[in-house]
């Protein structure tokens, strides 16, 4: 109850996208992913959802490969996968149920300026030219070089007009 009163507030707030956090959710095996972790993600998005239908909302379940054809079953606009997901295998089973968000490895964000833009190269070749959202596939880290955050982003507009231009 908590959880969805703090989400409505958000949107009342003026809050337009909303994104519910199960960073441990891949602690748990399937089964009981889906026993104690799937019901509680979609009554939020579903109460949510209820009481705020146009605005979006997105999930991150870290870790969860094995619950994405199930959470694109629930009310969740965009499901976020973190760095250890396969794209392809996401999308298959995912379809074209929910956008999806990702997946750039944190720890690239270390790399030298090139070596990143190959990184985003290959992660956007992975989701395809159509329903991603580009981003990382966890929290940046305390000490990140900010320019390589700036990288990143340049590197995703660059490929990602390249890739809508093919």
């Amino acid at each position: 109850d908590v959880v969805v009163e703090y989400l409505i507030r958000q949107v009342e707030a003026g809050a337009q996208l909303l994104q519910v956090f199960d960073s441990w959710a891949g602690l748990h095996g399937p089964e009981t992913f889906r026993t104690f972790c799937l019901p509680y993600l979609a009554e939020i998005a579903e109460r949510v959802k209820d009481a705020h239908p146009e605005v979006p909302i997105v999930a991150f379940a870290k870790n969860v490969h094995y619950g994405l054809d199930a959470l694109a079953d629930t009310e969740y606009d965009v499901l976020s996968l973190d760095w250890t997901m396969d794209p392809s295998a996401a999308r298959d089973a995912v379809g074209d149920r929910a956008v999806l968000q990702g997946n750039l490895d944190p720890c690239a964000l270390y790399a030298p300026p090139d070596a990143l833009r190959r990184e985003v190269q290959h992660m956007l070749a992975g989701f395809g030219p159509h329903h991603h959202i580009a981003n990382l596939g966890h929290g940046m880290l305390p000490d990140h070089d900010p320019e390589h955050a700036r990288v990143f982003v340049d590197a995703v507009h660059e490929h990602s007009r390249h890739m809508r231009t093919v």
